[in-house]
């Protein structure tokens, strides 16, 4: 049991006369944990701004498409406008409409 004590107390005193190197050794390994913890936060970051940045895209190109079908809907209506108010137009009632069949 001797034995054992005095190993203990061998490495202690061991390690307060090297307590520089130690200390440095343990500021050591905790920047390079640090370093893997920043690193993996970066990288996380970097794949949401990625996912991110295609939602964009696609709503963008969404975007772009309802403009289109605004245009194409509000050019209807615009046709049918002017035939109304330039040239006198109106949708006939029903009792005046007639089916053209091909014959």
């Amino acid at each position: 049991m001797d034995g054992r004590i005095n190993l203990a107390r061998e490495i202690g005193q061991d390690l307060l006369r090297h307590k520089w190197q130690l200390l440095l050794a343990l500021l050591t390994l905790g920047s390079a944990l640090t370093v893997i913890v920043v690193t993996h936060g970066t990288r996380q970051l970097t794949s949401e701004y990625n996912e991110l940045m295609a939602e964009q895209d696609r709503l963008d190109i969404e975007w772009r498409h309802l403009l289109l079908e605004q245009n194409t809907l509000m050019e209807h209506s615009r046709v049918e406008a002017l035939a109304r108010d330039k040239l006198k137009m109106h949708r006939p009632a029903p009792a005046q409409e007639k089916l053209v069949t091909q014959r």
